[in-house]
């Protein structure tokens, strides 16, 4: 099954059930959810939408968490059966309250690399240096017009 099988169903359940589901596009901004989902009162969720077993790219997943730090729910959908369960939890959620866990596809976490700890004015890392590497750096030849 196709991503657009899936896409095109839950347009259609979203609105059935009352609501809509913008598409959402950016000329300037890669990575963001598929869907904008909107139903009264106020309530506003992003919906990232997959083909079956697909995940969703790394970009996807930070701007998944950039926006659910601003405290929007983002939700992943890659199978027709995720459909329902997922626009009733997002009728049953009240705007500002914490969005039900466990709703639509299993999101992989965000990988976070650590930088060192210490870093000097240059971005170079405060490793102790060998004096045998630089051994031969700081010497100077003679200048032979005396």
């Amino acid at each position: 099954m196709r991503e657009y099988v899936v896409e095109n169903e839950f347009v259609k359940a979203v609105k059935a059930a009352g609501g809509v589901a913008y598409k959402l596009t950016s000329q300037t901004a890669n990575g963001l959810p598929d869907r904008l989902v909107l139903f009264f009162p106020a309530k506003t969720v992003f919906v990232e939408l997959k083909a079956p077993g697909k995940m969703m790219r790394p970009l996807q997943r930070k701007r998944r968490y950039q926006l659910m730090k601003l405290g929007f729910p983002v939700l992943c959908i890659d199978r027709l059966y995720q459909i329902k369960p997922c626009i009733d939890a997002i009728l049953a959620w009240t705007p500002g309250d914490p969005f039900p866990e466990g709703i639509g596809a299993k999101i992989p976490d965000l990988e976070v690399t650590m930088l060192p700890s210490e870093i000097d004015d240059f971005g170079e890392t405060l490793e102790p240096i060998d004096p045998d590497d630089l051994a031969g750096f700081y010497e100077l030849e003679e200048d032979d017009t005396g």
